[in-house]
């Protein structure tokens, strides 16, 4: 086996449910299988994850919190020292299971990441449903001691008015993330809630002055980065196939210092190119060994990232744009 620069990543998403209660149109996580971490297993993996050092740990699915154990998986990442993430939709979350959640965390080490597109439900419930349920979680998390950030895609429907969410929230929830509708399998289904590029530039320069009558860490930092970067993209073709293919990475740390764990426990490099970053399965074997392995040293020494693999709707792939010098790399 090979010996990577890292013991462990930085950090983890845990997949635990490939189902959801909601079907949202540019869901990337669909098609659902129905199936989720085996419990015991799960438990097994969390533990081991702190034991190796990992620094951050993100439940998603699926809907994670339909997982039965997934409040002690969440206890023993605490517990373990880990930095702790749950990606929900909001819909589940009662107030036992806030009540749950207080018992099991400190304010210092979790947050929980609520998705919503727009308070009106006409808008939101075009693109995700529920609304009115994770309006009402919304307010049950704002009267508790966790901390909250929200979570918006923006897309055709909710394009004009995403940012004003922050007002109607904030500052009761003091973090807010907002990332363009990717196209996906499920997106390019529902054509209509896709962006043109003119819309999401001027999106992105409409939220990046409305913010500046808010605190400076009021986004997460890769968006803080992101905005600060606008008016600085790159125009050749082979940048604009990158922007419709996936999203713009300066450098993947696509299985260096992150992976993602399935409900199936396979391990991936990276959460978009799914199909072409499999590190190994630590469904009997190890994180360890699977992090060591000589399939896991393929994905991070890759002479390109592996999104550049995804075919674009057109059928075009960012690798058909290398340099003759990757050719050899290509199969």
């Amino acid at each position: 086996m090979t010996s990577p620069v890292l013991r462990a990543p930085f950090t983890v998403c845990m997949w635990v449910t490939d189902y959801c209660n909601l079907d949202c149109v540019y869901c990337y996580a669909k098609p659902f299988s129905g199936r989720r971490m085996r419990s015991d297993r799960a438990l097994q993996l969390v533990d081991e994850f702190a034991r190796m050092g990992v620094f951050d740990i993100t439940f998603a699915g699926g809907e994670p919190t339909l997982h039965p154990e997934i409040i002690e998986m969440i206890r023993i990442a605490t517990s373990g020292g880990m930095r702790v993430g749950l990606l929900s939709n909001g819909v589940s979350l009662s107030a036992d299971r806030i009540a749950e959640l207080e018992r099991v965390t400190t304010k210092q080490n979790f947050i929980i990441q609520v998705s919503i597109d727009s308070i009106d439900p006409a808008i939101n419930d075009r693109s995700r449903g529920k609304t009115a349920r994770v309006l009402s979680c919304l307010e049950r998390l704002c009267a508790s001691s966790l901390d909250v950030q929200l979570a918006t895609v923006v897309n055709a429907y909710n394009v004009k008015s995403a940012h004003r969410i922050i007002e109607q929230y904030y500052p009761r929830i003091k973090r807010f993330h907002f990332l363009n509708v990717q196209r996906t399998a499920s997106a390019l289904a529902n054509p209509e809630v896709l962006l043109g590029e003119t819309e999401a530039l001027d999106f992105w320069l409409r939220l990046k002055e409305y913010a500046t009558g808010f605190p400076d860490d009021l986004f997460l930092p890769s968006l803080r980065v992101q905005l600060r970067a606008l008016g600085n993209a790159r125009v050749d073709p082979e940048a604009s196939l990158h922007r419709q293919a996936t999203f713009d990475c300066g450098v993947c740390s696509a299985g260096w210092t992150h992976v993602n764990v399935t409900s199936d426990f396979d391990v991936l490099g990276c959460d978009i190119a799914k199909d072409h970053s499999f590190m190994g399965n630590v469904g009997e074997q190890s994180f360890e060994e699977v992090w060591r392995s000589k399939a896991a040293d393929k994905i991070r020494n890759a002479p390109f990232p592996a999104c550049y693999k995804i075919a674009s709707p057109a059928g075009e792939r960012l690798q058909d744009h290398l340099k003759p010098e990757y050719a050899g790399a290509l199969h």
